[in-house]
């Protein structure tokens, strides 16, 4: 629907500004504010997660945490980019409203891979503490531009990537899914718990173990 109303307001903006061109600014002006609350509320799309809930392990989360940061970089993985940040339940940056702590990693290896990142987090539930990563996919602006257009809707999508960049994503996950496992591993140790039970099998299209 709101695609509907975006090319109606570009479409007949560009034919008023021939017309009449102060509506066809107008029309063009409100096509483009639409335009920029689209990709801003876009959601980013869960393409594979993992968590887990250790019990007694409360007030833990700095530990887990800076022990996987701890591990990714001295995995050595090429062209990581990792930050600690406020997100929202869309797993956006944000700054207003209802947010929980991540450390967010990026694979900035190349372009298209940069559009895929990973969100790792803990928290304090009752007694316990839930870890867990969701790996993500959300474009940029520009590809977000482009997907908006007519036949473009999976543009820039997993099944685009050549073969070469899926290795490179999978290796990405895989490290990082691993550098959390072991961070787990260690605290469950320390807490006297068998880390051996953990189910390490993360439940989307890559069925990374």
């Amino acid at each position: 629907m709101l695609r509907l109303v975006i090319y109606f307001h570009v479409f007949f903006g560009f034919i008023f500004l021939i017309i009449f061109p102060p509506l066809g600014l107008l029309l063009l002006f409100i096509g483009f504010i639409i335009i920029i609350i689209v990709i801003a509320n876009r959601k980013a799309d869960i393409l594979d997660d993992w968590s887990i809930l250790i019990k007694k392990a409360q007030g833990q989360r700095d530990n887990v945490i800076s022990t996987a940061e701890e591990l990714i970089t001295d995995s050595k993985a090429p062209s990581i980019e990792m930050r600690e940040d406020k997100v929202g339940p869309g797993l956006a940056i944000a700054s207003l409203g209802e947010t929980r702590d991540f450390l967010l990693v990026t694979n900035r290896v190349n372009a298209r891979l940069s559009s895929f990142k990973t969100f790792v987090s803990a928290n304090d539930y009752g007694e316990s503490l839930f870890v867990s990563w969701y790996l993500t996919y959300r474009p940029d602006f520009w590809r977000a531009l482009l997907m908006l257009l007519p036949g473009t809707k999976k543009v820039m999508s997993i099944d685009d990537l050549n073969l070469f960049n899926k290795q490179d994503l999978i290796a990405y996950s895989t490290n990082v899914h691993h550098c959390l496992l072991e961070a787990v591993e260690k605290l469950m140790t320390d807490l006297n718990q068998d880390p051996s039970k953990i189910d390490r099998k993360s439940r989307g299209f890559l069925g990374i173990s």
